[in-house]
């Protein structure tokens, strides 16, 4: 069998390696199309390293800024003759609304008619829904537009993993996903592989290319803050000063660590207010510093996918939300209750 895994964020990689290893007697392909060039460099460099999972590695990304019809153009080019090089028996995915996902679909399935297109989950969305799922634009307007211009191969999800490409998914917490998704064969991913040697390798030898790791102490770390994208505080940083405010009423700055997201690209906020605290690298995904958290610590975050994979991957660690009406949406704050994630009101 020859499996295909379209990789765009540090959590994708993170399952894809996991189910890539559970696969191990197949031919496994990561596809990397970040929007982030370096981080896709770093990641794909891990894959490249390590041919006992993933025996072929592509970067798709693009670097060019302002070409987008061009680059995507390029992209369906090399995604045809992959293909066509490599017929897949399925294609894993985080985000099916991807064009390229689909378009790679589109030409698979012209080769191989019974090659499955296989939903891996993307976080929060996989059991709370696209935000503008009830919006009219997103349901009627934009489907129509990307028909009219990439094809009737495209086909609309009305959220992440629902499109009709996708007849399987692989989720944390099968018994939660949403409505749309339980249409599909759910199947739950094996924690247990996280902790196999095979993963361990990999993990190392990414983590060990943050050179910025060596000089921190993990046991001396208390607490964990994990931050939204930047958009919610560059413009408003009473965000982040309230939430410093009640960290420092629990930990010495020293204890506490911060964690930008990895699409962040301006920390220099966020370095002016945790001065003394210690700045995790943000390309590098949580999920992948999870193991080097000792068990006492508390991870801290908004209402963000980043806490519900912490309690799946760490289910002794205690795990806190802040609530903020910026970020209080009240289907995610009922799965953080069934999860026995807690919430603090700031």
């Amino acid at each position: 069998m020859i499996n295909y895994f379209f990789i765009s964020s540090p959590l994708h990689f993170f399952i894809a390696t996991n189910l890539a290893i559970s696969h191990k007697n197949d031919t496994n392909i990561a596809i990397f199309m970040s929007k982030n060039k370096k981080t896709a460099l770093q990641y794909s460099h891990a894959s490249n390293k390590f041919k006992n999972i993933f025996q072929h590695t592509y970067d798709l990304t693009i670097g060019n800024i302002g070409k987008k019809m061009v680059d995507r153009k390029q992209s369906f080019n090399n995604i045809k003759t992959i293909i066509l090089s490599y017929p897949p028996d399925s294609i894993y995915t985080g985000n099916d609304r991807r064009v390229e996902f689909q378009y790679a679909m589109f030409k698979a399935s012209r080769i191989n008619k019974n090659v499955k297109g296989i939903y891996m989950d993307d976080g929060a969305i996989s059991y709370l829904g696209h935000k503008s799922l009830a919006k009219l634009s997103h349901r009627y307007i934009d489907p129509l537009l990307k028909k009219i211009f990439y094809g009737f191969w495209w086909k609309p999800p009305l959220t992440t993993g629902s499109s009709n490409w996708i007849s399987q998914a692989y989720l944390a917490y099968p018994k939660y996903a949403h409505p749309l998704l339980k249409g599909k064969k759910i199947k739950s991913i094996n924690r247990e592989i996280f902790s196999n040697e095979e993963f361990n390798q990999l993990n190392h030898f990414l983590t060990e290319s943050y050179t910025e790791l060596n000089d921190i102490d993990f046991s001396n770390i208390k607490a964990v803050l994990c931050l939204p994208f930047e958009s919610f505080y560059l413009n408003n940083n009473e965000f982040i000063i309230k939430i410093k405010s009640y960290l420092d009423t629990q930990y010495k700055a020293n204890e506490v660590a911060f964690k930008p997201h990895p699409r962040s690209k301006n920390t220099t906020l966020l370095n002016e207010i945790f001065t003394e605290s210690i700045a995790l690298p943000r390309t590098l995904g949580m999920e992948l510093l999870l193991s080097k958290l000792d068990k006492q610590t508390c991870v801290f975050g908004d209402f963000s996918s980043t806490l519900l994979t912490t309690k799946w991957l760490r289910p002794e660690l205690e795990t806190q939300a802040f609530e903020l009406k910026l970020s209080y949406q009240p289907e995610l704050k009922s799965l953080f209750q069934n999860l026995n994630i807690k919430f603090i009101t700031i």
